[in-house]
């Protein structure tokens, strides 16, 4: 992929987007979640969680179901993308305490399926 087309890729809005897709689609959560977009209803752990992305230049969304939470924040990888030919993006799963249960690199192909990059 070229530099100019993978820069604009990245912009908070496209990677939110992409971030969306991945969760939505790649079946990472239980039926009958939902999202949470205000912080202020998240635990003291996961606002933490959220400003320490956001002061990294990642965006972050959070789905719930009844008791469990789980955030998700995310960068895009520029070499990664370039390399694999398609946007790939860094993300990482979070539970309710800020506890970071698993992280890594997703590829999203024209298809709008997802896999996980061999680490």
């Amino acid at each position: 992929m070229d530099t100019l087309r993978l820069r604009n890729m990245q912009e908070p809005s496209r990677v939110q987007r992409l971030l969306e897709a991945y969760v939505l689609r790649a079946n990472v959560l239980p039926e009958g979640s939902y999202p949470l977009r205000d912080p202020r209803e998240l635990p003291p752990s996961l606002q933490t969680v959220i400003a320490r992305a956001l002061s990294q230049g990642q965006v972050w969304v959070c789905w719930a179901r009844t008791h469990q939470i789980w955030l998700f924040t995310c960068e895009m990888s520029l070499a990664l993308s370039r390399e694999r030919g398609a946007p790939v993006v860094l993300v990482r799963r979070y539970d309710e305490d800020g506890d970071l249960h698993d992280s890594g690199a997703w590829r999203f192909d024209a298809l709008g399926n997802w896999s996980r990059c061999a680490d």
